[in-house]
């Protein structure tokens, strides 16, 4: 942990936050995927006081838009780690890096070298290349409703990916598939992990933190004056950033190591805690 609890409260409580950015799974959403009542009055709260939040997710943008139409969101919604940034309000498009068809056509093929489930997202629309559980699971989780490809999918992809997302649930040959992967591409593509069963894949230097550090820097906020709260491996980057970096209590062990301060869990309203703690 990169600061003392006792000395990070001291330091923390009395800032002059201006930015709040939340990961959403397993983070701002419980475990059924709600948000509850606290948490809303408070990030209205915050809003209200003149603090932006933000979500910054794995997620689709239109998986992410209705939580943040929700919780009166007014600004930026950070999706796909980082790849896409459009304003809630009117849709527009500020930042934009996908993968492009070459490295995702190569990811794809290495991919099905295993028979894997991916995900494929273009124009913010989801495509998979199979359908079954692992299809079905997705779009129980993120409310939308995939696109299954009906040709080969290396073929298919005659545009840029704005990420890829492989599902495998068997461990040994998840982390098979990740070495591989990383040996071929880490120097070319952002490539990590989320949920215990997904690989996420992003274009180079792609992740949260960067685009979260480039977007404060655009509206002249100073990264101790960001709080960032996550819980998985996708959200390290935006973690350290921050001047305050939070872990969820839920969260991995390597994310709780790098954190400033360790909030209660996702089912224990751990975002609200922080907000009405450091903010309110």
């Amino acid at each position: 942990m990169r600061l003392l609890i006792a000395e990070e409260e001291r330091k923390g409580i009395g800032m002059d936050y201006k930015l709040v950015a939340i990961d959403l799974d397993d983070t701002l959403l419980a475990d059924d995927l709600q948000i509850s009542e606290r948490t809303v009055e408070a990030i209205k709260e915050a809003q209200d006081g003149g603090v932006r939040v933000v979500i910054a997710t794995g997620r689709m943008h239109s998986s992410a838009l209705p939580y943040a139409k929700l919780l009166g969101l007014k600004h930026e919604l950070i999706t796909y780690n980082g790849a896409l940034v459009k304003r809630v309000g009117d849709n527009q498009t500020l930042y934009h890096q996908p993968i492009s068809v070459e490295l995702a056509r190569e990811v794809t093929e290495v991919a099905q070298e295993y028979d894997l489930h991916i995900n494929f997202y273009l124009d913010d629309l989801l495509y998979v290349n199979k359908a079954g559980a692992e299809a079905d699971y997705y779009e129980e989780v993120a409310g939308i409703k995939p696109i299954l490809i009906t040709e080969g999918a290396a073929d298919f992809l005659d545009r840029p990916s704005t990420k890829l997302l492989i599902i495998e649930d068997d461990r040994a040959k998840l982390e098979e598939v990740l070495a591989e992967l990383t040996a071929k591409f880490g120097d070319l593509l952002t490539i990590t992990t989320s949920k215990v069963n997904f690989i996420e894949i992003m274009g180079q230097q792609v992740c949260k933190g960067t685009t979260l550090a480039n977007r404060s820097t655009e509206l002249g906020i100073k990264a101790e004056e960001v709080i960032a709260i996550g819980d998985s491996y996708n959200d390290l980057e935006m973690i350290e950033y921050a001047g305050l970096g939070v872990a969820v209590g839920n969260a991995k062990d390597e994310i709780k190591e790098e954190a400033n301060y360790i909030t209660g869990s996702n089912n224990e309203e751990g975002v609200a805690q922080v907000i009405e703690k450091f903010i309110l």
